[in-house]
């Protein structure tokens, strides 16, 4: 009976020590140890909970529609849909720092470049955003292994989905401020 306990004891330390993760390159090697627990069925639920933001700006709102739009394009690698989310994006906000990047990500044509003008254009919407919202939250969520240092992107759930790597490293970030 005793061993039967150790035994029993050592298979849920290992599966406890499983359950912890760290983001990893596409070599398979780690380079952050951030770790995180599998998640419940509890904590999935709660993961995919929406924020839905407002703004007092119809066009912001707009706008920050089309940036998830592109954002999610670019977690899915997708090329195409990347461009046609910036397009929306370039053709609805009234802000000319905006309209610039976001007609640059719809005309390129690698992913690589989206996602290094995708973090421009993430710090150039965040203060129009952050003045703007009047409920719900924005999350702006960090990868420091992005981009040489570290880049950042707004998401409307907690839930990690890191458009600078895809599916390489689809959950590694972390959210790094919320904004009401």
């Amino acid at each position: 009976m005793k061993n039967a306990k150790q035994i029993l004891g050592i298979a849920v330390l290992g599966l406890a020590l499983s359950g912890f993760t760290s983001c990893k390159n596409d070599k398979g090697t780690t380079e952050n140890t951030a770790p995180t627990v599998a998640p419940t069925v509890e904590h999935k639920e709660m993961a995919m909970e929406q924020s839905q933001p407002k703004f007092k700006d119809e066009l912001v709102g707009a706008t920050f529609q089309h940036y998830i739009h592109l954002k999610s394009a670019l977690v899915k690698s997708d090329n195409a849909e990347a461009k046609s989310g910036a397009k929306m994006m370039a053709e609805t906000t009234t802000d000319e720092s905006l309209k610039v990047l976001a007609v640059k990500i719809s005309e390129e044509n690698e992913i690589k470049i989206q996602r290094e003008l995708f973090s421009d254009l993430t710090t150039a919407l965040k203060p129009i955003i952050a003045g703007n919202i009047i409920s719900g939250e924005i999350y702006e969520q960090n990868c420091p292994m992005a981009l040489k240092g570290g880049a950042n992107w707004f998401a409307v759930e907690k839930q990690i989905n890191n458009p600078y790597y895809g599916d390489k490293m689809l959950h590694c970030g972390l959210v790094q401020e919320t904004l009401k």
